[in-house]
Formats: structure tokens, sequence, C-alpha cells
């Protein structure tokens, strides 16, 4: 089975395991990923933070937006650009406002309401994705857009400033990579907090 193939699989298996997950249930770990990413030092010290708005069964991140605007820290969100370009991304200052259903039907930035940045304007990334392994291996949904920031921003992730967020389900043995993809230094579940081994 090739790569793609092997992606495919584990996209449709690890979104029937996140989508099984109780309401209250997935409210509860979501708040315990939360708890954690803000204990986090690379976080308390960012002031430009790159996170993204929670879609369907997602890890809840609403809280994280508002206490990055309740700080006064810049809050930036993606927006689904193309495949070249792939993001743009905008500082939003009132997440009830300046969001609309964009790409996908995620919660996006209005541009007419949100400055564009540059990518090199945040100091903190917060990745979302399907499946992790604890190698820093990721599996989005295949448009290769957090690969994009990712790529874009190798120190971030050298600095362990480029974070993802998932579900201790969401975590698989090993995530099938090609060259293109971009390894996570850090995982943080609900369980605790993973930092990748590239030897394994």
């Amino acid at each position: 089975m090739s790569a793609g193939e092997r992606k495919r699989v584990m996209r449709a298996h690890v979104q029937r395991l996140r989508d099984a997950l109780p309401a209250d249930e997935a409210d509860e770990r979501s708040a315990e990923i939360v708890r954690r990413v803000r204990s986090l030092p690379a976080y308390g010290r960012s002031r430009s933070r790159l996170l993204f708005a929670s879609f369907r069964s997602e890890v809840a991140t609403d809280a994280l937006l508002r206490q990055t605007l309740g700080i006064g820290a810049r809050l930036v969100l993606p927006r689904v650009v193309g495949f070249e370009e792939p993001l743009a991304l905008h500082e939003v200052r009132d997440i009830e406002r300046d969001l609309a259903p964009g790409a996908f039907g995620i919660r996006e930035p209005i541009p007419e309401r949100c400055p564009e940045l540059s990518v090199e304007a945040v100091d903190f990334i917060l990745v979302p994705g399907l499946a992790f392994d604890r190698a820093g291996g990721r599996l989005g949904w295949g448009g290769g857009f957090f690969d994009w920031v990712l790529s874009h921003r190798h120190d971030l992730v050298d600095g362990v400033a480029a974070v993802a967020v998932a579900f201790s389900l969401q975590i698989m043995d090993e995530v099938p990579m090609q060259t293109w993809d971009v390894h996570v230094p850090m995982t943080v579940t609900e369980d605790g907090v993973i930092r990748a081994d590239r030897s394994r």
C-alpha cells in the first residue's frame, strides 16, 4: 500500500474515533489540553500566536483564542487561499465579529475586518491535525496548509514553539510521512506532553 493510500485509510479511521467521542467527554479532554498548552513556556512568553479555530470534533480551542485576546497578545488565525501559497494569516481582534465560515465550513478571519500578516510575524504556532505519532509525525487533511507554515518557520519548529494538540486517541504507532511533510516537535494531549523522539 502506498503512503498516500495509508494516509487515506488512517484519516478515515482517526476521524471515526474522534467523531465517536461524546461531546461532554470531548469538552473535558479539550479543557485539560488547553490547560497544558497554557503552561508551556513557549506559549506563555509568546505575544503573536498563530492559533486555529476548532471545527467539528477537533480539540476545542476557543479558550486559547479568548485567553490570547484577554492578555493583549496578538491573535492570528489562518484563512485558506489556494495551493501555491495555501494560507493567508490575519490578526483577529474579536472572535465573535471577525470570523465567518470559510473553506470547508471552518471559521476564518473576514479579510475586510482583519489585517493580513506575514508568517514571520508570529512567535508561536498551534498545529491542528488528524493523527500524530511519538516521532513527531503528523497527518493533516492533505492540503499541505500547515506544512506550508511550518516549512517557513523552521526556527519555531526547532525552538519547540510549534505545538500540535490532539486527543490521546489520535496518537498512532506510526504516521505515514512523505518528503514534503513536516514533523512537529511536540504534541499535547489530555494525558500529557509528547516530545518528538526522532530516533524511533
